[in-house]
């Protein structure tokens, strides 16, 4: 029996891409060079490899026996596979510049390399020699001295993959896939296997040639000490500079306050590279098609998807434009091989609903449902961003923990609508004010996805709110975009975001309230609150709310931003009215919910924070309120007084009877104190009241104008019949009635 080691690789970790990369570089190329049965996992950020090697004898092979998998790209013009055109010495008169002599035959830092290994003689290389052999046959027989683009280009990749061995197709495979329409690129690998002017596998063959003679086979002087510091990151000096760096290690890059001074070059350690395009082989690229869609072949790429600008600390709205894509690594803290790895990579796909994951918000949710493989403790976010001029880098956008997060599943009510929404909210016409609600929508959901708790799920459901609250007050855009309103929440929502606090119990109750009124043609019809505050139909079907945007929006969409107070009084002073106007002998109006005394006591002094219960309501409204159960919020209501003007007042807009008494409307009250005549308002009440065989105890009261005007929203929040009871007790004589 083997003896077996477990060495850490200190070197390898999940941050940068060029690290965790680099550690399935690692695993790969032990498996399938000395051990089959080499396993590996992750713990505390350092990448494990259990293998028959210990630290000395996994140094020996790397040193000594590793062979190098194929990599080149002769499609691409700095791929060593082309020369430079040659000059001659006589000068353009017009541009001082010597002419050209149109024979390509000037050799180039990328070319003595190619060919510098074409000439080598070491076992190590021979599968190397061997494909760039190839290569060169093919580009020979098609007459390709310099390299080409569009169609001719993908003729080009087509018939060296043809005459490719298997070893080298991997990389072909990993960083281009021909469609029926076009090549597409994989993001891992930039465009092709190059990001800009570098060329991955020039430079790999470069630095190939660094780490070890390619005539001998020999290790260079300074390799050991490379190898040392990306396996377990020991400390060493006397890295190569001026090396490319590419889109995987961005620190490394250099430039402009890269270390003192005013800039520096890239500075590389040649093994890290090495190890690095090794592991990306992992990551197989395939054209896919499903079977009911009727559509071109689309590039599948493992945990990648579409760029999302949102929830980490440099996101931008410009990210999802410029971005290649986001790719989501996994890790995890099993003992793997490399061919559970290979079929992860291939196959692993993130399922959110049923439905492929499409942007970095639905792979999040995807982590958070378990909608991912098994057997992964979590995923490293990267996006291929735009970060220095026009150079991608892969930037870490934070560890996402493979955790069951069951109120997730509460966008499922929103899943569809926010796909279509996502698309036109992000399009050039659509307004900056929808723009900026979709990314707190998306911020809100990702930080849902990390964290149960009440206020994420309010956070969510206050960016809805917000979303249908950008999209009201943009209507034109709306209709001609054909935008669709956000679709009736289900109940769990009122539970799962109940945080306790008077602003959601307010916000609650009055997103509640509903009424039926007669309409001019003598059909009565549902008003509840949400088609106040924007230009909704709302109607019943099957027990459930059902919402569209109006084609001419209603009179009865009174909400204006400002003033939470002057809003909430347009709505009731409407309401009141369309009661009066459907020949309602009381006040019609109830809720769903009931306010509770304490909590609008607290409104009418002013200890409420208005603008965070006008953000809940606009979340709050959304819900199917015809469908909640009665034991959606289970709560104890207080005797609290909100004062004897509020008690009075409200006893003439009570919703109900009071003590067996339909007290008339009379919309002077409401509109009295609306306008801060507390003392006019309450004497009138006072006067409806008696007129009703209720006799006030209370004659008059007088309020300051802010508080006669808070008083006057309050009537808007519904009460129940022992609450009412409870008020009418407070301020009318128990003989009130005649």
């Amino acid at each position: 029996m083997k003896e077996v080691h477990d060495v850490e690789l200190k070197g390898c970790a999940p941050v940068p891409l060029a690290h965790y990369l680099k550690s399935l570089g690692v695993i790969r190329l032990v498996s399938e060079q000395v051990d089959p049965d080499a396993r590996c996992y992750w713990k505390r950020d350092s990448f494990h490899l259990v293998s028959g090697l210990d630290e000395e004898s996994l140094v020996q092979f790397f040193l000594e026996e590793y062979s190098p998998t194929p990599m080149l790209a002769p499609w691409n013009g700095g791929s060593g596979f082309y020369y430079r055109e040659e000059l001659s010495s006589e000068k353009d008169p017009a541009t001082g510049k010597r002419k050209r002599t149109g024979r390509r035959n000037q050799p180039t830092a990328a070319t003595k390399v190619v060919d510098s290994i074409l000439n080598s003689s070491t076992m190590r290389l021979e599968r190397y020699r061997s494909a760039i052999a190839v290569a060169k046959e093919v580009l020979e027989a098609m007459g390709m001295e310099e390299a080409t683009t569009g169609k001719s280009k993908e003729t080009v990749i087509q018939a060296i993959r043809n005459r490719l061995s298997d070893d080298a197709i991997n990389w072909l495979d990993a960083s281009v896939v021909l469609t029926a329409e076009n090549a597409k690129y994989p993001p891992l690998l930039g465009t092709g296997g190059n990001d800009g002017n570098t060329d991955f596998s020039s430079n790999f063959m470069q630095r190939l040639c660094e780490v070890f003679d390619p005539e001998s086979g020999g290790p260079a002087a300074p390799s050991e000490s490379w190898l040392r510091g990306s396996l377990f990151a020991t400390t060493l000096g006397g890295l190569v500079k001026g090396a490319a760096a590419g889109q995987f290690y961005p620190s490394a890059v250099g430039g402009a306050n890269a270390e003192s001074g005013f800039g520096s070059d890239s500075v590389v350690n040649p093994w890290d590279f090495i190890l690095n395009i090794e592991g990306s082989l992992l990551f197989a690229a395939a054209s896919v098609k499903r079977l009911q869609d009727t559509g071109p072949g689309v590039l599948s790429y493992p945990f990648s998807v579409r760029s999302s600008g949102v929830g980490y600390g440099s996101a931008a709205q410009t990210d999802e434009i410029t971005s290649r894509a986001e790719i989501w690594v996994p890790i995890w803290s099993r003992p793997t091989g490399v061919r559970e790895l290979k079929a992860l990579m291939s196959e692993g796909r993130a399922q959110v609903r049923g439905r492929s994951a499409r942007n970095g918000v639905d792979f999040a949710q995807a982590v958070a449902t378990l909608g991912v493989d098994r057997g992964l403790d979590s995923f490293e976010r990267y996006g291929f961003h735009v970060r220095n001029g026009l150079a991608y880098f892969a930037t870490p956008l934070g560890r996402f923990r493979v955790t069951r997060q069951p109120q997730v599943e509460l966008l499922s009510d929103v899943d569809s609508w926010l796909i279509s929404f996502r698309e036109k909210a992000s399009s050039e016409k659509a307004p900056a004010s929808v723009g900026r609600a979709l990314r707190n929508l998306d911020s809100s959901i990702l930080a849902l996805c990390k964290e149960r708790s009440v206020g994420r799920v309010q956070d969510v459901m206050i960016a809805l709110g917000d979303c249908e609250r950008a999209v009201a007050q943009s209507i034109r855009w709306a209709k001609e975009a054909n935008v669709r309103p956000v679709p009736p929440l289900s109940d769990r929502w009122l539970s799962e975001a109940d945080d306790g606090s008077p602003e959601f119990r307010l916000a609650a109750s009055l997103a509640s309230v509903y009424g039926y009124y007669k309409e001019g043609d003598g059909q009565n019809s549902l008003m509840p609150l949400r088609s106040q505050m924007e230009p909704v139909n709302v109607w019943i079907k099957g027990g459930h709310m059902r919402v569209s945007f109006a084609e001419v929006a209603s009179r009865d969409v009174v909400w204006a931003e400002g003033d939470p107070v002057s809003a909430m009084n347009s709505m009731m002073s409407r309401r009141v009215m369309r009661a009066i106007q459907s020949g309602s002998t009381s006040y019609p109006d109830r809720g769903g919910i009931y306010s509770d005394l304490g909590d609008v006591a607290a409104f009418v002094e002013g200890h409420v924070n208005l603008s965070r219960m006008i953000d809940l309501l606009w979340g709050l409204v959304l819900l199917d309120w015809p469908a909640v159960g009665g034991e959606a919020v289970t709560r104890s209501y207080s005797t609290s007084s909100p004062g004897a003007a509020y008690e009075l007042m409200k006893l003439c807009f009570s919703g109900g009877s009071v003590r067996d008494v339909e007290v008339p409307l009379m919309a002077e009250v409401h509109r009295r104190a609306s306008l801060g005549e507390s003392f006019a308002a309450v004497q009138l009440a006072v006067r409806r009241l008696r007129g009703s065989g209720l006799v006030p105890a209370v004659e008059s009261v007088d309020l300051s104008r802010d508080m006669a005007r808070r008083t006057a929203a309050a009537l808007l929040f519904p009460l129940g019949s022992n609450q009412v009871e409870l008020i009418a007790d407070r301020v009318l004589r128990p003989e009130a009635k005649s």
